[in-house]
């Protein structure tokens, strides 16, 4: 049994889920209309375009498949939207595009180059087992919030029969015609047992029975499987174009993506959609960066002229971040612009400047961290403008004599106000009062410095505020 593109086809949910062999499951969804999807919802779903159709023809008639945005790189979909059935080759990056809107006919529709195409290297054409894979984006989307996937530790509480999901995406509104929508979709399942989805035992729901895929063509460790009844018994399921779209549980806190549109015997009849595990990805999701850490890092934001500079403080030294990246999203709309760097090695706060904004306009500003595992999820959004501040110098060279300290430092511009306060100031590693000293002639001298180790920079100020350069370790010994 192949892998079949599917899409969705829309209407009311009534629960009541029971097999020939036990009694329903206590949850019982509530009557919820199936309907077209609601400006500012599932920000994370995206289109999969072809693109040189897109080129000739556009975002609408280029759509072929759905996914997730799951880090701000990475897109989660099905394998079978990447890989030729016939041949097994791989879709090249430079092939596919990537659509974040809700109409694919919108003018002002974000559309994303690729960079990289990971399959499953497990996946199989001919059973669909681990029918997954990952796109890497070109440009990293910080102003979107991800949906994360559901881990293997998830699975107890979510891959559980009788539970609510929902599946959304741009693929045909009917069993028996091609008719797509232009906005996206949404419907809402039932998670029906594994007894269904490979075991051979049938299940019922709303009064209509659905057969059981048997062992050997559906696979309970790699696949779930869904359906929904409206309240006049006509089946929601998803069909042609939804293919690599996500399936969504959402227990009132937080979302997380279960599924992924996989396959089914034609759509909206009484063979339930078959559904990629992702609970059962989660080391493949794992090793391409796809699966976010949970914990962001911490991160404090300064306005300068025409740039942002990010400082994370010092990091533990079994920290497991690798890197930090913040981003700067305009409010009013519009590209986004980065900068990266490494946690500094003598335990020191790391810090990079985001280039090339606009003083006084308004930016989204979040970060993310980079570890063994994938990327966190981002900080919590703060808003910032730069401002002409001044650029502080930084030390040059620092000697040291018994408890004195001589910096030798770079000028210190006022961006266009006068610059005053340029200092050198000294701050304890181990936290409590600092020490400085006016920085003459490029010089800076500061006396009665006790033992121990500082993170010592250069602060200039001028009418609009204060700024601090990078910092630099100086140790004092007794």
């Amino acid at each position: 049994m192949g892998a079949v593109a599917l899409a969705l086809v829309l209407g009311m949910l009534l629960g009541g889920l029971t097999t020939s062999a036990q009694a329903a499951p206590a949850q019982k969804p509530e009557v919820i209309n199936g309907a077209p999807s609601t400006p500012g919802t599932y920000s994370y779903l995206v289109a999969l375009l072809d693109s040189q159709r897109y080129a000739s023809q556009g975002a609408f008639q280029a759509q072929f498949c759905g996914g997730t945005l799951t880090t701000a790189s990475t897109i989660v979909t099905a394998a079978h939207c990447v890989v030729d059935a016939d041949t097994g080759a791989h879709t090249q990056p430079s092939a596919v595009l990537v659509a974040i809107g809700r109409s694919l006919k919108d003018a002002n529709l974000r559309v994303v180059n690729v960079v990289a195409v990971t399959v499953h290297p497990a996946y199989s054409i001919k059973t669909g087992d681990n029918d997954v894979a990952v796109l890497t984006l070109g440009i990293p989307q910080y102003d979107i919030t991800p949906l994360p996937p559901v881990s293997s530790t998830d699975a107890p509480v979510v891959d559980v029969a009788g539970n609510r999901v929902q599946v959304v995406g741009w693929g045909t509104i009917s069993s028996f015609s091609k008719s797509f929508p232009d906005t996206f979709r949404v419907g809402e399942l039932v998670l029906l047992p594994d007894t269904t989805c490979g075991q051979g035992l049938n299940s019922s729901l709303n009064g209509v029975t659905f057969l059981a895929y048997k062992a050997g063509e559906a696979n309970p460790a790699t696949m779930l499987c869904a359906v929904g009844v409206s309240s006049t018994g006509g089946i929601i399921d998803s069909c042609s174009g939804d293919s690599g779209g996500p399936l969504v549980y959402n227990d009132g806190s937080s979302a997380k993506l279960v599924g992924i549109v996989s396959w089914g015997l034609n759509c909206a009849t009484r063979h339930p959609g078959v559904y990629t595990r992702v609970s059962a990805m989660t080391d493949f999701l794992t090793s391409v960066g796809a699966l976010a850490s949970s914990a962001p890092p911490t991160v404090q934001f300064a306005a300068l002229n025409g740039r942002i500079r990010a400082v994370f403080p010092p990091i533990a030294s079994n920290s497991a971040y690798t890197s930090f990246t913040a981003s700067a999203a305009p409010v009013a709309g519009g590209p986004s612009a980065q900068c990266s760097a490494a946690p500094n090695p003598d335990h020191l706060s790391a810090s990079c400047e985001i280039p090339s904004l606009t003083n006084g306009q308004q930016y989204s500003l979040s970060a993310t961290a980079t570890t063994p595992t994938g990327i966190t999820v981002p900080s919590v959004p703060v808003t910032l403008a730069p401002a002409a501040l001044p650029d502080a110098g930084q030390i040059k060279s620092v000697d040291i004599t018994r408890h004195r300290i001589t910096a030798i430092v770079t000028g210190s511009q006022g961006n266009g106000s006068k610059v005053a306060g340029v200092r050198v100031v000294c701050l304890p590693i181990v936290g409590g009062a600092g020490f400085s000293g006016k920085v003459d002639n490029g010089r800076a001298v500061i006396t009665r410095v006790p033992t121990g180790s500082y993170a010592c920079a250069v602060t200039a100020r001028n009418p609009l505020g204060t700024s601090r350069g990078p910092e630099q370790l100086v140790t004092i010994n007794a």
